[in-house]
């Protein structure tokens, strides 16, 4: 795209060469995440072949695991004339260490998982074939307890 000249491109250009729809740049301009877009006479939006690296660098953020409210933010802080780096490395730095609780919780689950099957075939080896072996009364609340790593994984926000 690049000629000397900076080209200005419509929403529908931006959306085809970037991987996102329409709908996403106009939420993502009204969120912050992107610089308002110029108008046409006729009111259609223009942006400059800048705003692709902006929606790079969204995305990125985003499958790392920041919110669009938390990119929003940073972002903020940076066209502000602030330097963010510090509040961004404090972030994923929270969300390695929730991770990190999320892995220690659910290498717990599976352990008593793994020790309520093992008892449940040694009830069904014991267990005649015409009996029902009743394995779910047999869960207790600590082999039963739900542990929040089955329903803390890292959700998109935003």
């Amino acid at each position: 795209l690049s000629s000397g000249m900076s080209a200005l491109l419509s929403v529908g250009t931006v959306a085809e060469l970037s991987g996102v729809t329409t709908d996403t740049i106009r939420y993502y301009e009204r969120l912050g995440l992107l610089p308002k877009a110029s108008r046409t006479a006729a009111g259609y939006r223009q942006y400059s072949e800048g705003v692709l690296n902006r929606l790079s660098l969204v995305k990125n953020a985003q499958r790392f695991g920041f919110s669009l409210a938390e990119i929003a933010g940073f972002l903020r802080v940076r066209e502000a004339g602030g330097k963010p780096c510090h509040d961004v490395r404090a972030a994923a730095q929270r969300m390695l260490d929730a991770v990190d609780q999320q892995i220690t919780e659910m290498i717990a689950t599976r352990k008593r998982m793994q020790h309520t099957l093992r008892s449940w075939d040694r009830t069904l080896e014991r267990t005649p074939a015409d009996q029902h072996a009743r394995l779910l009364e047999r869960l207790t609340a600590k082999s039963s307890a739900k542990s929040s790593a089955r329903h803390a994984l890292p959700q998109r926000r935003g």
